[in-house]
């Protein structure tokens, strides 16, 4: 047996990862105002006392786990259509087009303000990395000038957040009329370059 040097540690240390400083502003933010309007309206007291009560210690730690629920799913949504945007690239075909739910849940996960602000995030992340501005002049420069490129996958990433924390809404609510415990709610690892 030939013995080769272990390289795994040396290639992970040389990954690159796509942006996603974007992603703090939904773990963040979405989570403090998912928390409040769920204190706030205790819409999920009858529920916590029914069926939670031997899981949670308190409704307090109940409504913060559906908050963090909603912005991993938001997070995940992100994830998704990103994972279109970067097939649309490798294929070269036009970008997806925003589809958004045609009805949400309550509470509505973004706030127009948080959703400005995420665009704006993402706008600056992604306008400011080379990578795609490689893209969009090997594919998309004569469709789309360089802003309307960024601007367009930025709105695909707010859109991505809003369905994705709806669909974990969704999720929730089905456990509750089911009285069945929480669904699952995993991260998913960091995109690679």
């Amino acid at each position: 047996m030939h013995d080769l040097p272990d390289t795994e540690d040396a290639d992970a240390a040389a990954e690159k990862y796509w942006p996603e400083a974007y992603k703090d502003l939904i773990r963040i933010h979405l989570k403090q105002a998912l928390s409040v309007q769920f204190h706030e309206a205790e819409a999920f007291t009858a529920v916590y006392e029914k069926h939670y009560t031997n899981r949670f210690s308190s409704y307090d730690q109940f409504v913060d786990r559906l908050a963090e629920m909603v912005v991993i799913g938001a997070e995940n949504g992100v994830d998704d259509i990103l994972e279109e945007v970067y097939a649309s690239f490798r294929r070269n075909t036009p970008i997806p087009d925003k589809r958004l739910h045609a009805l949400y849940f309550w509470p509505e996960p973004l706030t127009e303000d948080l959703k400005k602000e995420l665009h704006g995030k993402v706008f600056e992340a992604f306008r400011n990395h080379h990578t795609y501005a490689h893209i969009h002049e090997d594919h998309y420069q004569s469709n789309l000038s360089f802003d309307d490129f960024i601007d367009q996958i930025a709105a695909l990433v707010v859109a991505g957040a809003v369905n994705g924390a709806d669909d974990s809404l969704g999720n929730i609510y089905r456990s509750f009329l089911l009285a069945s415990p929480l669904p699952p709610a995993r991260r998913r690892p960091r995109r690679i370059r």
